[in-house]
């Protein structure tokens, strides 16, 4: 199985086994890059938008967090290194934009997920779910791609 379908097929399957978003995409890269998964907990407050405020969806967070891992800048003089990133993470945010129609969770998912109403709401809600696993397998794919590159 190519990577970019890896990494797909397990983060679907940790967002069904009750990771957030963010924490769904970050696992899978770290399992099939084969990194450290202590790094997962960089993800979780990422969920829902940002803290489940409905900002940027944290399936593109998790993606991003993971580019930001697998390519390392570690000195601020790596400007070379940190335009390939930025310019990488920028065709990633872009193309989920396109795909999607935003980048907010908010404009997907019409619960208030910092009450805990709106997250039992959330989970309750077997469409909204499936929606937010397409967005993951999305997020995933775009990864993959530019991981690639």
């Amino acid at each position: 199985m190519e990577k970019a379908e890896e990494i797909k097929k397990e983060a679907q399957q940790n967002f069904e086994n009750s990771y957030n978003c963010a924490e769904s995409i970050l696992r899978a890269y770290l399992k099939v890059y084969d990194k450290d998964i202590s790094l997962l907990s960089a993800a979780t407050c990422f969920g829902g938008g940002v803290a489940g405020t409905g900002r940027m969806c944290g399936a593109l967070s998790g993606a991003l967090i993971a580019l930001g891992l697998h390519f390392n800048r570690q000195k601020p003089k790596e400007k070379e290194l940190y335009g390939k990133i930025r310019d990488k993470a920028q065709k990633i945010v872009k193309e989920f934009e396109k795909k999607t129609g935003s980048v907010n969770c908010s404009d997907h998912v019409k619960y208030d997920l910092t009450t805990v109403e709106g997250r039992e709401k959330l989970h309750n809600d077997k469409e909204a779910l499936e929606k937010c696993k397409s967005f993951i397998g999305l997020a995933s794919r775009l990864l993959a791609d530019e991981l690639q590159e």
